[in-house]
């Protein structure tokens, strides 16, 4: 489901997804949650642009419960939300931006080790990602407009 509303410059932008994806269990014994797709994400966005002058956005986004496969901390990962601040001001030809992402430095690693015990017989050392790595981001920088426009 995508929603969007527009007005004055605002735009608020709504998703949400359901999977309910299954495959056959490698025992036989019938069907099991395919790893690593969450069953329920969603996300929310809002945003105020005005050409010329700038721009302001907030996003969040979540995503549920995965099953996970060869891990030997957990069977299912923990539900988390993704929170980003988006802002540009525009003086002339010169944009100044800043990006922040993952506010609430949700990390995989907080939760559990990314090191396995010992080397999966598939060859792996480490858990399959399940949950941003990186923690909170920062960014920022300036854009300079060439030309007429």
């Amino acid at each position: 489901m995508l929603l969007r509303y527009k007005q004055n410059g605002f735009t608020v932008t709504g998703s949400y997804v359901f999977v309910d994806a299954t495959e056959p269990d490698p025992a036989g014994t019938g069907r099991q949650r395919v790893p690593l797709t969450p069953r329920h994400t969603g996300g929310l966005v809002g945003m105020w642009e005005e050409h010329g002058k700038g721009r302001i956005g907030v996003e969040l986004y979540y995503t549920g419960r995965q099953e996970l496969e060869d891990n030997p901390f957990r069977t299912r990962s923990r539900p988390y939300v993704h929170l980003g601040l988006l802002g540009e001001i525009v003086l002339g030809k010169i944009s100044l931006f800043a990006n922040a992402e993952n506010l609430l430095d949700v990390r995989q690693s907080r939760y559990d080790p990314l090191v396995l015990p010992q080397r999966a017989a598939s060859g792996q050392w480490t858990v399959d990602a399940w949950a941003p790595l990186e923690g909170f981001i920062f960014n920022g920088g300036i854009r300079l407009r060439f030309g007429g426009h």
